[in-house]
């Protein structure tokens, strides 16, 4: 989507692919909510937008975003005294029902409307996203992102929004 008809369109609107995707993403890891980590993984998806290229230098494509969440994963396993299992053994059986939203999909969500509300459409909805997603403070995305190394300020910079807005 281009940044001139992203900026026209209400935030909802402009997000529908990355919401989709975020959903599809829930849905091939048979998790019951869409939380924030698919949304950073359809994020990652995108192509053509700051936020994407973004991501990209950081070295977070949608593979880097796989490894860096496996990552978290396998830490917060191991912290809890559990050796982490293989991946084809975490599969779940399918579910044949929609996801539901879970509290840090929505919480990043709102974030980003505030965004947008606040940049005055002036960024993309991908980078009012991104930077939602970049202002966690607890849950598996902020830890992901901290245990990866990443730089969220960095980032942010690169996809034109000031560090400070973190």
């Amino acid at each position: 989507m281009s940044e001139t008809n992203d900026a026209k369109q209400p935030l909802s609107r402009a997000l529908r692919s990355v919401v989709i995707g975020s959903v599809a993403e829930a849905q091939r890891r048979n998790a019951p909510t869409v939380e924030a980590e698919h949304l950073l993984l359809a994020l990652s998806l995108e192509t053509g937008t700051p936020a994407a290229a973004a991501l990209d230098a950081a070295g977070l494509d949608h593979a880097g975003v796989e490894r860096m969440l496996r990552a978290e994963r396998e830490t917060s396993l191991r912290t809890a005294g559990v050796e982490p299992v293989p991946e084809e053994r975490l599969a779940a059986a399918p579910r044949p029902a929609r996801p539901r939203w879970g509290a840090s999909a929505r919480d990043v969500l709102v974030r980003a409307h505030r965004a947008s509300a606040r940049s005055h459409r002036s960024r993309t909805a991908e980078t009012d996203l991104l930077v939602a997603l970049l202002q966690l403070e607890l849950g598996t995305v902020p830890r992901a992102f901290t245990l990866a190394g990443v730089d969220r300020a960095s980032i942010a910079q690169h996809a034109g929004v000031a560090p400070s807005a973190l």
